[in-house]
């Protein structure tokens, strides 16, 4: 029964360690791959959204 929070806490720990191995691949590839988009309160997001909606358009 000592052991059992030790057990716990690593196991979660170790948990936490791994998504955020895994978010941090995720994220890599998306940014590799050209497929996020950039926020629209950056000033090339908002350009890049404005040109895409005007061909959209048009």
């Amino acid at each position: 029964m000592e052991q059992l929070p030790i057990i716990l806490c690593l196991g979660t720990l170790g948990f936490v360690v791994a998504f955020g191995y895994i978010s941090v691949r995720a994220i890599e590839k998306q940014m590799r791959d050209g497929a996020h988009r950039k926020s629209s309160l950056s000033r090339d997001g908002i350009e890049d959204r404005l040109r895409r909606g005007a061909t959209d358009v048009g």
